[in-house]
C-alpha cells in the first residue's frame, strides 16, 4: 500500500494541521491572507488610478477658477479644485485602510509560516509573498505620508487664493511649490508601481500552488 499523497495545496486542507502546529496557524489562515492581500493590492491600483485622473482634471479645474476671477469662491470653498481635494482625501483615506490591511495580513502570513508545517504549506512561495506584502506595505504608507502632507498643502494654498492679499505673485509660488512637491510624490508613486508589481508575481507564485495536478492526482488515486 503507497503512503498518503503530500499536498502543497492551499484551499484543498480539510481538518486539522500536523501535530505541532499552532491552532490558530494553518492552510485556511495562508488561504485568507493570501486572498486578503491580492484584494487590498487590487484596491491599491485603483485608488492610484482614481487619484492620478483627479490629479490632471484638478489643473483644468484650478485655470477654470481662476479665470473667473472671484476671490470669494476660494474664500468660501466653492472653487472646484476644493471638490477634488475632497475626492482625494476620500481615496487616500481608502489606501490608508488597504495599508492597515496589509500590516495585518502580512504579519498573519509571518505567523503561519512560523507555526506551519513545511509540508502542508508552499513555504517558499509563502515566504517570499510575506517578505513583498511587508516591503510593499513600508513603501504605501510612504506614499500616504507625502501625500497626505500634499493635500494639507494644497488646502491652505487654495484657502488663501481667496485672502485680499493674494497677488500674482503668491499665485505663481503656490503652484510652483506643488509642482515641485508632485514631482516627489510621483518618485515615490513609481516606487510603490514598482513593489505591486513584485506583489502580483509573488501572488502568483502562491497561487501556482493552490491546485494539484489533476492528471497526477487522478493517476495516484487510481494506483
Amino acid at each position: 500500500m503507497k503512503g498518503p499523497t503530500k499536498v502543497t495545496v492551499l484551499m484543498v486542507m480539510a481538518g486539522t494541521l500536523a501535530a505541532g502546529c499552532n491552532e490558530s496557524a494553518g492552510i485556511e489562515d495562508a488561504t485568507e491572507a493570501v486572498d486578503k492581500i491580492q484584494a487590498q493590492k487590487e484596491n491599491i491600483v485603483s485608488q492610484f488610478n482614481d487619484i492620478l485622473l483627479l490629479e490632471e482634471e484638478m489643473q483644468i479645474e484650478l485655470e477654470e477658477d481662476l479665470a473667473e476671477n472671484e476671490a470669494a469662491l476660494f474664500a468660501n470653498r466653492e472653487a472646484r479644485v476644493f471638490t477634488s481635494l475632497d475626492e482625494r482625501q476620500s481615496l487616500l483615506n481608502d489606501m490608508n485602510d488597504a495599508y492597515l490591511t496589509l500590516e495585518i495580513e502580512h504579519e498573519l502570513l509571518e505567523t503561519v509560516l512560523e507555526n506551519g508545517g513545511e509540508e502542508e504549506l508552499p513555504v517558499n512561495e509563502l515566504s517570499g509573498l510575506q517578505d513583498q506584502a511587508a516591503s510593499l506595505h513600508n513603501e504605501v504608507g510612504t506614499y500616504i505620508d507625502q501625500y497626505q502632507s500634499e493635500l494639507n498643502t494644497q488646502e491652505s494654498f487654495f484657502n488663501d487664493l481667496g485672502a485680499e492679499d493674494a497677488d500674482f505673485e503668491f499665485l505663481v509660488n503656490g503652484i510652483e511649490a506643488i509642482n515641485d512637491a508632485q514631482g516627489d510624490i510621483r518618485d515615490q508613486a513609481h516606487v510603490v508601481h514598482e513593489e505591486l508589481k513584485a506583489a502580483e508575481t509573488a501572488i502568483a507564485a502562491v497561487q501556482a500552488n493552490e491546485q494539484p495536478d489533476e492528471e497526477t492526482a487522478l493517476h495516484k488515486e487510481g494506483s
